[in-house]
């Protein structure tokens, strides 16, 4: 065979382009469905998430308390009032449809292993009446890693939360400790509203928080101020010995003073500004899962918004993940560097040519 000299023939690339793109097709060929890590963690979480919604649909439907199956579509109970006693904002309806999602579980557990949570980690949770779907997404999470919550809870709610008088937070998660659905529940509790302490709550209002603590057992703040509930809350938090996590869900007026927080994981010492319970942590090391835009988390994990029906445990791209494979892969451009070689090496073109008059 004849060594090649000048420019390569446009048969030998010809040649070489077909065998590379005959080589992606199979490689894109290879592609296989495979499980997601925490895989078992992240249904398990799922499951216990939608066995909390059954019993509150039923509780809710035993009580007496109408289902509006306009802005209830899915009827899950878990879609409140747009004004009741117990109100503190607005709220977005569609945000909080797509909360009742039971596969947020599965996003949670995602995050906390991410976060470097191990069974046997202490956790603290902020949570608020604004989703209560979430709230029981993220202990569900917690029980299904074996992790320790401390939990504080922000009773008040936005429009379309838990903000049933008869019904708040408070007494969702007496029920599913009752059910022995989820195993903790709330630590201590403020009454929300602005500055977390029940301004903007009618007497009335502030009334149904403060029996609502009192009938699940649970302490309720007291301070005259933003400052003075901050600090009560690290205070709880502090005695639950060393940290690993902080989870926030949906709670803005003591996590967020003075702080610009993403969406989602926000690593250790993200955060450099405001006097909030998230400042406070990121400033000591503490990673923190920040759960605020449900829009915006839906979006990054492809998990649906405001969805009709509602998917089952196990639905969507957090479950599985499509991986090629290597082997091929590697064997793939074995033949390419081959091939290759050859071509630059020797002239294709004449060789053939030459074989022909032969």
């Amino acid at each position: 065979m004849k060594i090649r000299e000048g420019k390569i023939s446009i048969l030998s690339l010809l040649i070489v382009t077909s065998i590379t793109i005959l080589l992606m097709i199979l490689e894109l060929n290879s592609r296989t469905k495979v499980e997601a890590k925490y895989y078992k963690e992240k249904l398990q979480a799922a499951e216990v998430t939608q066995n909390a919604f059954t019993a509150i649909k039923s509780a809710v439907e035993e009580m007496g308390i109408p289902i509006d199956r306009i802005n209830d579509p899915n009827e899950t109970g878990l879609i409140g009032l747009q004004y009741s006693p117990i109100t503190t904002e607005r709220g977005d309806l569609d945000f909080k449809l797509t909360s009742t999602n039971p596969n947020f579980a599965a996003l949670i557990v995602e995050l906390l292993k991410r976060g470097g949570a191990k069974q046997g980690d202490v956790v603290a949770f902020s949570l608020t009446g604004s989703y209560p779907a979430i709230n029981i997404g993220a202990l569900s999470a917690a029980q299904v890693l074996g992790l320790k919550p401390i939990i504080i809870t922000s009773v008040s709610s936005s429009m379309w939360g838990a903000n049933f008088p008869e019904f708040t937070y408070l007494d969702i998660e007496s029920l599913l400790e009752r059910k022995g659905i989820l195993s903790s529940k709330t630590t201590a509790a403020s009454i929300g509203g602005e500055d977390d302490i029940g301004r903007g709550l009618s007497p009335a209002g502030r009334e149904v928080i403060e029996q609502a603590a009192l009938r699940n057992n649970v302490p309720l703040l007291d301070a005259s101020n933003l400052d003075g509930i901050i600090d009560k809350k690290m205070e709880i938090y502090d005695s639950a010995g060393r940290i690993k996590i902080f989870v926030n869900v949906g709670e803005k007026t003591t996590a967020l003073v003075g702080s610009e927080v993403t969406t989602g994981l926000v690593r250790p010492h993200a955060v450099r500004t405001g006097r909030g319970t998230i400042a406070q942590f990121s400033s000591k090391g503490i990673p923190v899962i920040n759960l605020i835009d449900m829009d915006e988390l839906a979006e990054t994990y492809s998990i649906p918004t405001a969805p009709i029906p509602l998917p089952d445990p196990g639905e969507g791209r957090l479950y599985y993940e499509y991986k090629y494979s290597v082997t091929f892969a590697l064997i793939a451009t074995v033949i390419l560097v081959v091939i290759l070689f050859i071509v630059l090496r020797f002239d294709v073109d004449y060789y053939l040519k030459r074989r022909k008059n032969d």
